[in-house]
């Protein structure tokens, strides 16, 4: 492990992203009981005015049925990665996720599948919060692999994801929603080309609970081991 000092600053700045990401992931989940009261701790935190602005709207005027209408079964918003992966069984791409989350200790929520925009956005507030523990620790190791993870990540699954769920919503609204999932695409990379294939019908996706692809290629560890005796974070 390296010592070296970190700026303080750099940490501020990954818990700062960290804070937008979750009031993005919070946006985009299911408004039920604790929602609300989620939301308004968040926006004590976030410095972005537009995302601000965006999350008062939200508190304002989005409902359970409002949310059921976009995203829920036969909705027309497709928020899961899955739906909009190409030339991939889904199995793979779930199992691909299950490692991230396993290799960084993050518990995805048990209350969806765990490819759901919005637990995505989730998990990199978690990466990120890991980013500033890594600061204040003064551990560059963990910090450049952290990084590189959650680079990867955000180019690999958030992306794909977002880019086309902001280009639904731009059109089905409501606006709100759609500048919080802009907030989510810009930050993860560049809108990915897609040719030759369609998104998933909504019936498929839903065939995709499970991971019933066969065995997932192996990926390598994303994360040194732990230091003998060094306490979680």
């Amino acid at each position: 492990m390296s010592s070296a000092a970190v700026p303080r600053t750099e940490a501020v700045r990954h818990l700062e992203r960290a804070a937008e990401w979750r009031l993005v992931a919070q946006m985009l989940a299911y408004p039920g009981p604790g929602w609300r009261q989620h939301m308004e701790l968040l926006l004590d935190s976030i410095g972005d005015g537009g995302l601000r602005e965006a999350a008062a709207a939200a508190l304002a005027r989005w409902l359970p049925e409002d949310w059921m209408r976009l995203f829920g079964p036969g909705g027309p918003v497709r928020a899961r990665a899955v739906a909009w992966e190409g030339g991939l069984q889904p199995g793979y791409l779930l199992a691909e996720l299950a490692a991230y989350y396993r290799e960084f200790g993050y518990g995805a929520p048990e209350d969806g599948p765990p490819d759901q925009l919005w637990i995505l956005c989730d998990f990199a507030a978690w990466m990120e919060l890991k980013l500033a523990y890594a600061c204040v620790s003064g551990n560059r190791e963990a910090l450049e692999v952290t990084e590189k993870a959650l680079k990867t990540f955000l180019a690999r699954f958030v992306a794909p994801a977002a880019w086309p769920v902001l280009r639904q919503l731009e059109v089905l609204g409501p606006p709100f929603l759609a500048l919080a999932v802009r907030a989510a695409a810009e930050q993860a990379g560049p809108e990915p080309e897609r040719r030759g294939w369609m998104a998933a019908r909504p019936e498929e996706v839903a065939l995709w609970e499970d991971d019933g692809c066969g065995e997932a290629p192996q990926i390598v560890r994303l994360k040194p081991p732990e230091e003998p005796g060094r306490a979680e974070d």
